[in-house]
């Protein structure tokens, strides 16, 4: 990786002018005259992508290795031709191309990381007409052209797969041809609208095209000023009046959440519903009254809801293109799971995700079957934290419990286990040899239902016997897992069944039997983490920063020195564990065998 410094292009500068310039501070005999270097322009680049071109420079360096590979690949093909320079002077491409680079704000980047100041600083030295720029107007083309190279290809990659490392973030989301992509790429270069080249790289699933939709707005109310806090004062309902109403009004207005014109001067019957979905979408509970949650919601800075669409623009790009045209998605900040089909929500349901110390994690994989009157393993983390401690007050707590203990054997028996025999004090979470099952039954945590999505985290979605918890505006209470509300309505829909229709589902449950059915096609499941979304036809709706994500990764883009955790506090299951380093000593054994 090529590693650039801040100071030495201004530095290189001034030298030189002190060269061509003379030192204006002696008064001694004039300077002998200069006589400027015949300078080639494609010898210039060679040389510059030859040396590394250190004055490249970027406080961001995260990810400049590949895009400086990129750049050089490109200048070996054309033979250090340039890309940017034609007839002598900047061709119409490198005006697109800084067009675009300004225009990164419009998807939450910054010019400032793709060279936007020192390019323009060179377009600047490139049309002064004196004699001095006209004969040193090759090397600082050059400078240009590899430049604006490098910016591109960085820009490029940010918007293809985000700006963080790829081993940061979930395996099933690094992009797969990525040698074959960057060939084609390279081969457009110098002859497509850069514009277009970047555009296409955009996610172009519509929840990323809504949420840019509002930056843009946002950015645009932001421009104006902002909006003006709401004081305090009692809360504002039908009927009310007063200075209070107007900055409501003008508040809802200024981000489009008032869809309808409306009075300034009372709280109507529009201006409360408009309330209410403003409540619906920010996680509210919906009262279309404007009480001390709501009007800290509506009172949060443009400048932070801004920054709040940036970062989740960025989580977008981490994504891959195709997230299956039908799927199931978790949002974990927003406590909701929906069936999409084509881009539409074929159904929505509540749902409970992981405390803050024990997360959700962040994530994809493939639904491939579900349980009926599932059984439940205990986690380690579970057994040890929950279990263990209340066995001396309660040493019936397994058979009241409906639980058994077996042992983890590489013949796979389940014979059963006296737990009273068990010295529980003197195992550990990374080595316990037992599994604790509890059966189905009414007082299971699974519930009836559990929606299996093999993964190395041992989470998956399932029903629940607290039904009470899905009232509550804020619904972290599980172990990591995700409990849905409607469990049966939505194992219908994945297998198969009329939408309206759960009799399939709840005849085979009243047997009361375990069984597995698998789903016609795997469904690819994405448990993922958006504070800012927009749902079809409605204005954007914000979540709080549950789990510190937004917070970590807003470090992280302004300091890259801060490594990312992207699932902090999420631990692997110790039987996914097992089974990779069981796989993994088979190969080797089949491998030294041949």
């Amino acid at each position: 990786m090529v590693v650039f410094v801040r100071r030495l292009f201004p530095v290189a500068l001034l030298a030189m002018g002190l060269a061509i310039f003379g030192c204006q501070t002696r008064q001694a005999a004039p300077p002998a005259r200069l006589h400027p270097p015949q300078l080639d322009l494609r010898k210039e680049i060679q040389e510059l992508v030859t040396t590394g071109i250190p004055l490249l420079v970027s406080d961001d360096t995260v990810g400049s290795g590949a895009a400086w590979t990129h750049t050089v690949e490109l200048y070996d093909r054309r033979h250090h031709d340039p890309v940017w320079i034609a007839q002598g002077q900047l061709g119409p491409r490198a005006a697109e191309l800084l067009e675009a680079i300004d225009r990164a704000p419009e998807v939450g980047l910054d010019p400032r990381d793709y060279q936007a100041g020192p390019l323009q600083q060179l377009v600047d030295f490139e049309r002064r007409p004196d004699s001095t720029a006209l004969a040193f107007r090759p090397r600082m083309q050059a400078r240009f052209d590899v430049r604006a190279t490098y910016a591109l290809m960085r820009l490029a990659g940010d918007l293809r797969h985000g700006r963080l490392p790829g081993d940061t973030l979930d395996a099933d989301w690094i992009h797969r041809g990525e040698g074959e992509f960057w060939k084609g790429f390279l081969d457009q270069v110098g002859q497509a609208d850069p514009r277009a080249m970047l555009a296409a790289l955009e996610p172009t699933d519509s929840g990323y095209v809504r949420l840019k939709a509002a930056l843009a707005r946002y950015r645009a109310a932001g421009a104006s000023g902002g909006w003006r806090a709401i004081p305090p004062g009692p809360s504002i309902g039908r009927g009310a009046r007063g200075s209070r109403v107007a900055l409501l009004v003008r508040r809802l207005g200024a981000t489009g959440d008032l869809p309808v014109v409306v009075s300034d001067t009372v709280m109507n019957a529009d201006l409360e519903k408009a309330v209410g979905e403003f409540q619906n979408r920010n996680g509210i509970p919906r009262s279309g009254v404007v009480g001390e949650a709501t009007r800290a919601a509506l009172n949060v800075p443009v400048a932070e809801r801004i920054r709040a669409l940036e970062l989740n623009l960025e989580r977008w790009r981490w994504l891959p293109p195709n997230l299956g045209a039908r799927r199931v998605v978790v949002n974990i900040p927003a406590f909701r799971v929906d069936l999409v089909r084509d881009g539409h929500v074929e159904r929505s349901m509540r749902v409970v995700v992981g405390k803050k110390l024990s997360p959700t994690p962040v994530f994809s994989t493939v639904l491939r079957y579900v349980e009926l009157n599932p059984t439940w393993t205990l986690p380690p983390s579970v057994l040890f934290k929950e279990v263990i401690p209340v066995l001396k007050k309660q040493p019936d707590y397994f058979a009241k419990n409906n639980m058994i203990v077996v042992p983890i054997t590489a013949g796979g028996r389940r014979d059963t286990l006296d737990p009273s025999q068990i010295q529980w004090k003197k195992l550990t979470p990374d080595s316990i040899p037992y599994l604790v099952i509890q059966g189905a039954g009414p007082t299971n945590p699974l519930g009836h239902i559990k929606l299996m999505c093999p993964n190395e985290y041992d989470v998956y979605l399932h029903d629940t016997p607290q039904r009470e918890k899905f009232s509550d505006a804020v619904r972290d209470y599980s172990h990591g897992c995700v409990r849905v509300m409607g469990a049966t309505e939505l194992a219908d829909s994945l297998l198969g069944v009329a939408m309206v229709d759960t009799s399939h589902v709840d005849s085979l449950l009243l047997s009361g039997q375990w069984r597995r059915l698998r789903l016609p096609e795997p469904i690819p499941v994405h448990f993922l983490y958006w504070t800012a979304y927009a749902d079809s036809g409605a204005p954007v709706g914000f979540r709080p920063d549950l789990y510190g994500i937004d917070a970590r990764l807003d470090s992280t883009l302004k300091d890259r020195s801060i490594p990312f955790e992207l699932n902090r506090g999420v631990s692997m299951s110790p039987f996914w564990i097992a089974a990779r380093a069981k796989a993994a000593a088979a190969t080797a054994t089949k491998t030294a065998r041949h």
